[in-house]
């Protein structure tokens, strides 16, 4: 697929080709783990209410609700938005979805939420830093004094350790999912290309992704400039600590100011 020079990347990739391409990650038991230790790292508490910033597909937000807790849902795409409602309706989940850009959230949301969550790697997508430090102000803008942020982010020390510039997968379909990934360390950007394979020989070119990767400094830095306070950071989703070993970097700051 081919995009516009006009059009920004992520609104054709966070369509289909990201759950072509992520689907076969995103099983519940994985979800269940991630929103356990959301609700503890939080201390989220069964009266209060979650902003689930970029929520995709809803699979975060629906499984917050499914706890009883009163949950909204925010992303871009609304044919993400659309799966997160036909999913809550099947169960008959109840869940506030709205789509907006993350640069500009409604007002009427300011000061409504204890705690947000920004999961599987949803920041660091914009179009330049400083759109990435408008997010934290608008993060800031909704959260009630002493409200919570989860940040669940890509560890840019394990990717450089770690790069590989070809990997693939085969899905269950048959398909199989090449990866190549051009690690930019001028910009801290990862620029990920993906080629589709499907089991009759038909080659399809998917979307790109271009992820801008921060050190914990940076990020700690940016934080503070939007009036949050980092309170730890953890290198998985069993609280293991933060480590340049770590594949994720899961942060945890309050709003202070």
């Amino acid at each position: 697929m081919t995009q516009t020079s006009d059009t920004p990347w992520y609104t054709q990739f966070f369509k289909r080709d990201y759950l072509r391409i992520y689907g076969h990650t995103l099983q519940q038991d994985r979800t269940d783990l991630e929103t356990q230790f959301a609700i503890h790292a939080l201390g989220i508490q069964p009266h209060h209410h979650i902003l689930d910033l970029c929520c995709g597909q809803g699979r975060h937000s629906i499984a917050l609700a499914k706890t009883g807790l009163k949950v909204t849902g925010i992303d871009l795409s609304q044919e993400m938005l659309t799966i997160a409602q036909s999913t809550a309706d099947e169960s008959d989940i109840p869940l506030s979805l709205h789509q907006a850009d993350m640069r500009n959230l409604p007002n009427a949301m300011s000061n409504q939420f204890d705690a947000v969550i920004n999961m599987f790697s949803s920041f660091g997508y914009l179009e330049s830093e400083n759109d990435d430090q408008q997010v934290l102000h608008q993060i800031h803008k909704v959260l009630k004094p002493g409200g919570k942020l989860l940040m669940d982010l890509l560890n840019r020390e394990w990717v450089i350790i770690n790069n590989e510039e070809f990997d693939w997968h085969q899905h269950q379909d048959g398909r199989i999912v090449l990866e190549r990934r051009q690690l930019d360390l001028a910009t801290s950007t990862n620029h990920l290309t993906y080629t589709e394979l499907l089991p009759d020989g038909t080659r399809n070119q998917l979307s790109d992704l271009h992820m801008r990767l921060y050190t914990l400094t940076e990020l700690t830095k940016m934080l503070a400039t939007a009036g949050l306070t980092l309170q730890t950071t953890y290198g998985n989703f069993q609280s293991e600590p933060y480590t340049v070993n770590t594949r994720r970097m899961i942060v945890i700051a309050e709003k202070t100011t």
